[in-house]
């Protein structure tokens, strides 16, 4: 009776370990269902973008059909041990180190017992060779016995290649064979590791290996990296790339617009790397190189230009005298088609030389202007304390230096960084004024500012200089002529028969050999090189600088401030 009583005990004992099992199976069962179910997405999401590169792919395929088993590097085959029925918790104490199964409770001593059982019993979630797992080594061999046995006429496909087998230790050994660089635990990452512990889960995300506990967050991660936010293009998005072509391109405009400034600065003296004495040196070492000069005649000039610059006189070694005289005598005759014509009282033509040459037509001007006022007596007296001679370019230089001291432009002074002095520097219209006028010399400027004719003439230029010389005076100093590059001194002006003007100028940039020439019998053809139309002189804008007297002490103070006349 007693052990008739124990009875519905030991039932209900049995059904409750039943039920236990059945639960764990269920568990298990539900747990590879949604393993399953996340690398069918991840295998959807990987079809389906196509921009993911050959080794993301294979590593996803990786992880999708091999789970990572770490195992020590010692071979323990020899103690491997066949686990019996018992309770492997009680035996594994007794035996020593024990590899549980990643994905079951199942776990033995021998490494090569772990690593046959993963690829037999858990070679793929999807494969149809996937036997159940047990918790007992006995129970798996005869569950791979029934499987040789019972699906002798079952076919299993590989899961990587496609190939048909007849048995599952087929189908392992094929996929163990030939697919063994895929399925390496040492070249590629696990798409879900299990811990040691089989009461947590933890799954690894195959693109960035990030690991969660639930299939649900993974899921959703691997889906986030195949989102329209999350894919790079050209590894910048289209904001980015549309700023760094604008900032390229603003780069660039910079670049180009330095270069044009410094080629500016470069032509107009302004860098700074230049000088009268070095530009001399320089150009007369090239004329000696070109069989131009003779090493003699170099050293003179060389010793000439610098007791120039030490004295402030220039040496005259471009200066051409007597034009005026000539030209005097030209006009004296009939002239073709010239009703009248005016010529200033007196003036010498000065031409660039091996320093200035390119740069220094408004100090050549300047110089010719000089001596036409230097035959004037009331201006010899101001200018030169009644010794007339010509500054050479280093002392004007020096004038205009003093004249920005004084007070006068300092607007102009400004603008060239208040210094001349050994540089470069090109002049103007007003520094000329403040040279002068910080000279006690009263001039006048006039700024033809724009166009007064047809096709861009300035008919009103030649009309003002026409009224100029055409009035009777005992002296009349030549006009010192500025436009944009460029400087000239107008010397005369005709009067064609048809009524129309010609002025007659003195170019800075033809040389001594060139004005020589008037020494002789005064062609039409000659003339040529004086003689400008209205046609002839169409750049924007004219300035010109009169000499028209001798300043008081008042109007010296007044005349600080630069003024010109705008006509029109």
């Amino acid at each position: 009776m007693a052990h008739l009583d124990n009875l519905p005990c030991s039932l209900d004992k049995q059904t409750d370990e039943i039920e236990q099992d059945s639960l764990l199976e269920n568990k298990q069962t539900e747990k590879q269902k949604n393993m399953a179910a996340t690398e069918i997405k991840v295998m959807d999401l990987n079809r389906e973008r196509n921009s993911m590169t050959e080794r993301t792919d294979q590593a996803t395929k990786r992880a999708k059909l091999f789970l990572e088993v770490s195992s020590p590097s010692s071979d323990s085959g020899s103690n491997m041990e066949t686990e019996s029925d018992s309770n492997p918790s009680s035996e594994s104490s007794s035996v020593g180190s024990l590899y549980q199964c990643p994905m079951c409770a199942w776990s033995t001593s021998s490494t090569e017992e772990i690593q046959r059982h993963v690829n037999v019993q858990h070679l793929d979630i999807l494969s149809p060779a996937r036997p159940s797992c047990s918790t007992k080594m006995d129970n798996e061999n005869n569950v791979l016995q029934d499987n040789t046995t019972s699906t002798s006429s079952q076919m299993f496909e590989c899961p990587i290649c496609g190939v048909h087998t007849n048995s599952s230790n087929a189908l392992e050994v094929h996929v163990n064979i030939k697919h063994r660089d895929i399925l390496s635990p040492d070249s590629c990452p696990a798409t879900v590791i299990l811990s040691t512990d089989s009461t947590e889960t933890c799954y690894v995300c195959p693109v960035c290996g990030m690991e969660y506990q639930d299939t649900n967050s993974l899921t959703a991660h691997v889906e986030g990296h195949f989102s329209a936010a999350q894919t790079p293009v050209n590894g910048v998005t289209d904001n980015m790339m549309a700023q760094e072509i604008e900032r390229r391109e603003k780069a660039a405009r910079k670049l180009l617009e330095q270069k044009e400034f410094e080629k500016l600065q470069a032509q107009y003296g302004m860098d700074g790397k230049n000088s009268y004495k070095k530009q001399s040196q320089k150009n007369l070492e090239k004329a000696v190189s070109n069989g131009q000069l003779s090493i003699s005649d170099y050293y003179n000039t060389m010793i000439a230009t610098s007791e120039s610059s030490l004295t402030g006189v220039d040496d005259g070694h471009s200066c051409t005298k007597g034009i005026i005289a000539k030209l005097k005598e030209f006009f004296s005759k009939a002239v073709f088609n010239v009703s009248r014509s005016w010529l200033c009282t007196s003036v010498d033509h000065f031409g660039a030389s091996y320093g200035d040459k390119g740069w220094g037509c408004g100090y050549r001007n300047l110089q010719m202007l000089l001596s036409s006022l230097a035959c004037h007596s009331l201006y010899q007296d101001v200018l030169f304390n009644g010794r007339p001679v010509i500054p050479s370019i280093p002392k004007i230089q020096r004038l205009i230096e003093t004249a920005w001291q004084k007070g006068f432009d300092l607007q102009g002074s400004e603008q060239l960084g208040g210094k001349v002095v050994n540089t470069t520097k090109w002049i103007g219209a007003t520094e000329i004024v403040a040279t002068l006028s910080s000279l006690k010399l009263e001039c006048q400027l006039l700024d033809f500012h724009a166009p007064s004719g047809p096709d861009g003439t300035h008919p009103r230029l030649f009309e003002w200089v026409y009224d100029y010389f055409k009035k009777s005076t005992a002296f009349k100093p030549p006009l010192y002529l500025q436009h944009q590059g460029h400087s000239r001194t107008i010397i005369g002006i005709e009067e064609l028969k048809d009524g129309s003007l010609r002025l007659l100028l003195f170019d800075p940039s033809c040389g001594k050999k060139q004005m020589q020439q008037f020494h002789g019998e005064i062609s039409a053809n000659l003339m040529r090189m004086l003689r400008r139309t209205v046609n002839s002189m169409k750049a924007k804008q004219y300035q010109i600088v009169a000499v028209t007297g001798v300043l008081s002490e008042k109007e010296y103070q007044d005349c600080k401030i630069i003024k010109s006349e705008r006509i029109p």
